[in-house]
């Protein structure tokens, strides 16, 4: 059922907008052709000096002298133009949301797009525009409502198709975990973010359940279903443990796990790409893909290097919200299962 009362605020508040838009137009069209329009005047002037009565001939003067002396355009039109440019742009932006937002709540369902696009533009402009206030939280409430809704309505069917696969879906709308993979829902841009724990897979899934299982069996395989061999990547995590160390020039055995995995993703490129490194020639080697290599080699299977095993250090809070210097390692069968580790070392 439609808001009367929001409807009506959003209604009165875009009038006022458009009244505000309109006035800034009309001053801008008259700044702009008001240099023009004197320097017609200027020039119909000296020609009906030339024709006039010497008896007018020191009235006309004086006029001719007054407007060229006038620098309106100097003075007034290039000061003043760039701000009333500016606010037409502004006004312009928060009268077409209004819009869109009357538009989004007067349908039979609140169109959940539309509300959410118009709602973030409206708070971009909130600051400059303090009348936003009284409306902003009205219109965040339903969109709350009819994300709410739409979430759950799609949540069902996403449920129902992966119980259908003997597997269990996990969360709550607008966010699911399906095993170890963090499905992120945004009804704004129809689109689902796909994650395997932290590290993103795919930024924008299509919002549709089969277009978002396709997308996880395709990132199930490439990050679990690869045939790696755990005994060699044990000997290559410590060569790049070793190299990280030595380029360090340090006698410090923990060595940060980020610069370990660069070093790692070098010693996985074939010759072709050492001899010709370009984009056709490397081999990729995701984080994801690491991250599931180092839970599933150094814990589960728990594999040594010369009888050397790989002890891992947790994160301080500062390196957990930087990617450069820290992996979640996911260790449980959920997304959110595991821990922040920024540092590595190998020890018997």
């Amino acid at each position: 059922m439609p808001n009367d009362a929001l409807i009506g605020a959003l209604d009165q508040l875009r009038e006022s907008y458009n009244l505000r838009l309109k006035a800034t137009n009309n001053l801008l069209g008259l700044l702009k052709s008001t240099p023009g329009l004197l320097s017609k005047i200027s020039k119909s002037l000296n020609d009906y000096a030339h024709q006039s009565s010497p008896a007018s001939s020191g009235t006309i003067a004086n006029a001719q002298q007054i407007l060229a002396g006038l620098r309106l355009k100097d003075e007034v039109v290039d000061p003043l133009a760039p701000d009333l440019r500016r606010e037409v742009k502004a006004l312009t932006s928060v009268s077409t949301a209004l819009k869109d937002a009357l538009a989004a709540l007067r349908g039979e369902a609140v169109d959940v797009v539309r509300l959410g696009r118009a709602y973030n533009v409206l708070q971009a402009n909130r600051t400059q525009n303090i009348e936003l206030e009284t409306v902003l939280p009205g219109v965040e409430g339903e969109l709350e409502q009819a994300q709410a809704s739409l979430s759950t309505t799609f949540g069902e069917t996403l449920r129902d198709a992966v119980v259908a696969r003997g597997m269990t879906l996990g969360g709550r709308p607008p966010r699911f975990a399906l095993g170890r993979f963090d499905i992120n829902v945004n009804w704004v841009t129809r689109s689902a973010a796909l994650s395997y724990g932290t590290e993103l897979l795919v930024g924008r899934v299509p919002l549709s359940v089969d277009a978002l299982l396709k997308t996880y069996d395709r990132e199930v395989k490439v990050i679990m279903g690869r045939n790696e061999n755990g005994e060699r990547w044990i000997e290559q995590l410590y060569q790049a443990w070793d190299t990280v160390r030595k380029k360090r020039a340090t006698t410090d055995k923990r060595v940060n796990i980020v610069d370990c995995y660069l070093e790692l993703v070098l010693l996985r490129q074939p010759r072709a790409f050492r001899s010709a490194p370009s984009k056709r020639t490397i081999v990729d080697y995701t984080r994801a893909q690491f991250v599931f290599d180092f839970f599933e080699f150094t814990n589960e299977q728990r594999l040594a290097y010369n009888n050397l095993y790989v002890a891992a250090s947790n994160s301080t809070k500062s390196q957990t919200d930087n990617p450069e210097k820290s992996f979640f390692i996911v260790e449980g069968s959920s997304p959110g299962d595991g821990r922040y580790i920024s540092d590595i070392e190998f020890k018997a």
